[in-house]
C-alpha cells in the first residue's frame, strides 16, 4: 500500500489522516481518534512495519518499547497514551507533537544564515536533560531501578512544538533492565555514541548523556555536516576552539558531557540541568519557551517550516 493510500482508512477506533514516515521498525501517521461525544483527538500511531509483523523477535521489541514508554509521564518526554492490537497490527498510540524534530530547525536556520543562540542551545539541552532524568531516574511496582538508558539521543529524536516545548521521543531501543539482548549488541546513531556503546560494551545513563553533549557540541558551533564518525566524536574539539564568542561555560558544560571516560561527565542528567541553568540565570536574556517559539518565528520562513512540521 502506498503512503497516498492509507491517507482516510481506520486502524480500529483510529483514521489516518496521513504517514509521517517509516524507520527499520515501524511505521509512523498522523491520526484521529474519536471520543465520546464526538470529541476528536489528533494523535501519533507508531505501526510495526508489515514485513516485520509476523517476526517474534520485532514484535517483543515493539512490545518491550510500549511497556516503557507508557510508564513515562512527562513534560518533556513525548506521551504514550496507548498500546493495542488491532486484527494483525500492533499500535502504539502517542502524543502529536505540532511542529518539527531539532534536526529541521538547526537545518532550515542555517540555510538561513542563522544559528541558534546560546542561550537558547542552553535552554533546549537543559530541556532534554529534564526528561532523560526523568526516564534514568524510573522504578518499577516493587520500587527497583528501571536503569532506563535511550541510547538514541539525536537530534532527530528530540521534538519542538510551535509553542517552544522540547520533548524527547523514541524509546524503541530503549536499554532496560527487563530487556535481553544479546551482548556486544550495538544500537543506535553512531555519529551521537559514547565510546563504550559503539563498542557494544555495558551502558548506563551517561551514555544518554554523553550523546545529548555532541547535540549541544553541534548546536553551539552551528554544525551542518552530517554527523561525525565515531573517531571524530571521541575527539571533538572544544567548542570555544572553534568559534571564540562560544561563553567558557558552556564550552566546559559542553566538554565535560563529551569526556571520553564516564566517571568524567556528568553523573546524572539532573547534574547537566543544573549546570545549564546557572548560567541561564546568569545572563541577562531570559532563554524559555517563548523565546523559543519567538526565535523560530522570526528566524525560519514559515513555508519551509510547514514542509517539515510534524
Amino acid at each position: 500500500m502506498s503512503d497516498w493510500d492509507y491517507q482516510g482508512k481506520n486502524i480500529g477506533r483510529y483514521t489516518i489522516l496521513g504517514k509521517l514516515g517509516a524507520g527499520g521498525m515501524a511505521e509512523v501517521f498522523l491520526a484521529r481518534s474519536k471520543g465520546a461525544g464526538g470529541i476528536d483527538k489528533t494523535l501519533v500511531l507508531k505501526k510495526i512495519h508489515p514485513v516485520l509483523a509476523k517476526n517474534r523477535r520485532f514484535i517483543d521489541m515493539f512490545m518491550e518499547e510500549a511497556r516503557v514508554a507508557m510508564r513515562l509521564n512527562h513534560s518533556n518526554i513525548v506521551q504514550v497514551y496507548a498500546f493495542e492490537q488491532i486484527e494483525n497490527d500492533f499500535v502504539l498510540a502517542m502524543e502529536h507533537v505540532d511542529g518539527s524534530d531539532l534536526l529541521d530547525i538547526q537545518t532550515l536556520a542555517y540555510k538561513q544564515g542563522h544559528r541558534i543562540p546560546f542561550g537558547l542551545c542552553a535552554f533546549i539541552t537543559a530541556e532534554i536533560a529534564k526528561g532523560l532524568d526523568y526516564a534514568h531516574s524510573r522504578k518499577d511496582d516493587s520500587g527497583e531501578p528501571l536503569e532506563l538508558v535511550h541510547r538514541d539521543v539525536s537530534p532527530q529524536n528530540v521534538l519542538i512544538s510551535k509553542d517552544g516545548a522540547v520533548k524527547v521521543t523514541d524509546f524503541g531501543i530503549v536499554k532496560a533492565k527487563s530487556v535481553d539482548e544479546n551482548e556486544g549488541e550495538v544500537k543506535g546513531k553512531l555519529g551521537y555514541m559514547s565510546p563504550q556503546q559503539a563498542k557494544g560494551l555495558p551502558v548506563d545513563r551517561r551514555a544518554d548523556i554523553f550523546s545529548l553533549g555532541v547535540v549541544l557540541h553541534e548546536m553551539l558551533v552551528g554544525a551542518t555536516k552530517p554527523a561525525p564518525k565515531l573517531g571524530e566524536v571521541v575527539n571533538l574539539d572544544p567548542p570555544i576552539d572553534i568559534d571564540p564568542s562560544i561563553p567558557p561555560q558552556l564550552n566546559n558544560i559542553t566538554m565535560r558531557a563529551l569526556a571520553r571516560e564516564p566517571d568524567f561527565r556528568f553523573q546524572t542528567a539532573r547534574e547537566m540541568v543544573i549546570e545549564l541553568s546557572n548560567y541561564l540565570r546568569e545572563d541577562s536574556d531570559i532563554y524559555d519557551a517563548t523565546t523559543l517559539e519567538e526565535w523560530i518565528a522570526t528566524t525560519i520562513p514559515a513555508e519551509q517550516l510547514e514542509k517539515v512540521r510534524l
